[in-house]
């Protein structure tokens, strides 16, 4: 009986080893079926990203032509005659700090000054934004978009709600 526990015994330990030996690491089609689900998950994720970072590129326009609007209402407050001026130099200004934005003036009407910007660089066809301020009342307006279309106009006449 001894002899048959032994044997028994030894061929347990055999089979355990010869079971370790093969379950060491990953298969085959284990690391394949890594492989496609990380290639799925980038192909998700990588339009997104690039997406944002458009959107990231278009908001540095808008925060800048926001930025030179109230420059330009509060250079206008403080010296009436010198608002164009000003507004000229601030566009100039920002055209210099940005290679995203070309900023233009499209007019002056009474206490409103009008401005646009269009992409350049990366947002090339892809950004336009129309950008108004009454230095009188203090309305700002903003009208953009992130796509080939026409954005609306800026209307810094209509009443705040």
């Amino acid at each position: 009986m001894t002899s048959f526990n032994s044997k028994l015994q030894q061929t347990l330990l055999n089979r355990k080893k010869g079971r370790n030996l093969i379950e060491k690491g990953f298969t085959l089609v284990e690391l394949m079926i890594v492989i496609v689900i990380v290639g799925i998950l980038s192909a998700v994720a990588l339009p997104n990203f690039l997406n944002q970072t458009a959107k990231a590129k278009a908001t540095e326009c808008t925060t800048k032509g926001g930025t030179i609007m109230g420059l330009v209402a509060t250079e206008a407050l403080t010296s009436p005659e010198d608002g164009d001026t000003a507004l000229t130099a601030l566009i100039e200004e920002a055209e210099e700090n940005s290679e995203l934005c070309d900023f233009t003036e499209v007019a002056r009407a009474g206490n409103i000054y009008k401005m646009t910007a269009i992409g350049a660089g990366d947002l090339a066809g892809k950004y336009t934004g129309d950008f108004c301020v009454d230095y009188a009342t203090g309305r700002k307006d903003m009208n953009t978009t992130n796509t080939s279309t026409a954005a609306s106009t800026a209307d810094c006449l209509a009443p705040t709600s």
